[in-house]
């Protein structure tokens, strides 16, 4: 009962702000030493883009476990180019984004010509325990949104929904006869902050890692795959409006292939589950042997994890001998993954912590052993660099040994210095400020 009484606690009392900002660690897989490890932020990834008047960074961002789509939710991405745009002195709305893919923020009546919605070739079917089926076709939906921060750069957000894959299509008739608004039986009785407490953790939570696990993770990578290829189309001159309204995945990515790309960089933030999401895609594209429109986007980028849980999600990928698939990037190809934890989050895992212990587990004592980490960094294909930080404050006053797991959890981009690791880097655990011209609070504070 402690821990359901954890939880009860933290969404009545959650959302507080934070109180105090650190950085407890950082550490590079390919180091022996703690606190050597470093990374270019995405200012430095835009100096890569070619030379023009503005210079842009494209991002893919990918969300966590949770329905988006939903009028009392928290606008994807919202909080992020919010982000943004402080470290930079710009005032914003409160609400910058729409809820829902392609839609005015102020009237969500109205759809933009900003988004597409990435659909099967053809509908995909499902058997139930019963022998019905579930029909799955349309899978994500992608909009474009356009941050400009100075005159000469400017940041272009891919927000990716997967609403329709993750609940309408099947977690819907699973699981809707129980979710709080059903006017059946259970819910209707069941203890509002218990209502509550099941839609966000169970229902429109957990059960997002448990589809993503079965055999609809395929769709879902197919999915983002193809929003990859719409958003290098589109980052090239063909618009997402030119696109659609929707365009199935496999359309998308053959008219990519046959594209001579000279575009601006990727980068590539992702919260919780679609940390894990981002790097099985991302790992499936670094080892098929193939090179196209997803190696472009791919080689030398930045993967930003927030809150991962690939060492719990990893489970999964246990299998009966097959062997482990090396990636195809040489050491100057390799993307970086920067993964922020807050150490009071209950669903987060560092990374090297975690590839030491797979490989002490069967291979022996790691840490001392360069060319041993430099052999697991060669076959992974990506540079990792962990960011342990605490940010999130007691819940009760002057009661410090718990403070509000959620919030660890889903709030590290309302912290101001997060941000700014994001697009300045890091040297060591302070932001590599040198040649980053963000104009921070943090900074002018002094701290």
């Amino acid at each position: 009962m402690r821990w359901l009484l954890t939880l009860l606690l933290s969404v009545i009392l959650g959302g507080c702000a934070s109180t105090k900002f650190r950085v407890l660690e950082i550490n590079s897989l390919a180091s022996t030493q703690s606190g050597q490890g470093q990374f270019d932020g995405l200012e430095a990834l835009a100096s890569r883009a070619p030379r023009t008047a503005t210079q842009r960074v494209n991002i893919m961002f990918l969300h966590g476990i949770g329905a988006i789509e939903t009028e009392d939710a928290e606008p994807l991405a919202n909080n992020f180019i919010q982000g943004i745009a402080n470290a930079y002195g710009l005032e914003t709305q409160e609400k910058t984004v729409s809820n829902v893919c392609g839609r005015d923020e102020d009237n969500e009546d109205i759809a933009l010509r900003n988004h597409l919605f990435i659909t099967q070739p053809t509908a995909r079917r499902f058997t139930t325990v019963l022998g019905s089926e579930l029909s799955l076709d349309r899978l994500v939906c992608m909009d474009r949104q356009v941050l400009r921060v100075r005159k000469d750069l400017e940041y272009v957000i891919y927000r990716v929904f997967w609403d329709e894959i993750f609940w309408t299509s099947l977690q819907l008739p699973h699981l809707g006869q129980d979710r709080g608004s059903s006017t059946m039986g259970a819910p209707l009785l069941r203890r509002s902050v218990n209502r509550d407490l099941k839609d966000e953790l169970v229902n429109f939570g957990f059960s997002d890692a448990v589809l993503y696990l079965g055999p609809a993770g395929e769709d879902i990578r197919q999915a983002i795959s193809g929003a990859m290829c719409a958003a290098a189309l589109d980052a090239n001159g063909y618009a997402l409006t030119d696109q659609g309204p929707q365009v199935n995945y496999r359309a998308a990515c053959d008219r990519a292939s046959s594209t001579d790309f000279d575009i601006d960089p990727f980068a590539f933030v992702a919260e919780s589950l679609g940390s894990k999401i981002a790097f099985d895609v991302m790992r499936g594209h670094m080892t098929d042997g193939l090179s196209n429109v997803h190696d472009a986007m791919i080689e030398g980028t930045q993967l930003y994890m927030l809150a991962n849980q690939l060492p719990l999600l990893g489970l999964s990928d246990l299998t009966d001998g097959e062997p482990f698939r090396r990636s195809d990037y040489d050491e100057g190809e390799r993307p970086t993954i920067i993964a922020f934890s807050e150490i009071n989050d209950f669903l987060t895992y560092e990374l090297v912590p975690f590839y030491e212990q797979l490989y002490a587990q069967s291979a022996g004592s790691l840490p001392d052993d360069p060319a041993a980490r430099a052999r697991i960094v060669d076959a992974l294909g990506f540079n990792i660099t962990d960011m342990r930080v605490e940010f999130a404050s007691p819940l009760i006053p002057f009661v410090n040994g718990f403070v509000d797991p959620l919030f660890a959890h889903n709030g590290h981009v309302e912290q101001p210095e997060v941000m700014e690791f994001i697009l300045c880097g890091a040297n060591g655990k302070t932001v590599a400020y040198a040649d980053c011209r963000i104009s921070t609070p943090t900074r002018a504070r002094g701290k």
